[in-house]
């Protein structure tokens, strides 16, 4: 129970991050066609917010990993193979 609701925190913040920088991004970008930001500071907020996405998508991809894992181990050991730890 308690890794499931890590699990959902986790997801919620790192989306919320997310759209966050996605709208800050775009507000950078409309600021620069208009001449207010200079290019680095675009380019710093765009590498920023790709690895953002990289580590939210890690973050689903182990945690997808995990659960199948676990949902294994539930079901052998409610077919009585195994006792859970």
């Amino acid at each position: 129970m308690r890794r499931s609701f890590y699990l959902a925190v986790g997801a919620a913040l790192g989306a919320s991050a997310t759209v966050w920088s996605r709208r800050r991004a775009a507000e950078l970008a409309a600021q620069a066609r208009a001449g207010q930001v200079p290019a680095e500071v675009i380019r710093l907020v765009d590498r920023s917010s790709r690895r953002v996405q990289r580590h939210v998508a890690g973050a689903v991809h182990a945690g997808r990993i995990e659960a199948r894992r676990r949902e294994d181990e539930l079901r052998q050991a409610l077919n009585g193979r195994t006792r859970l730890h």
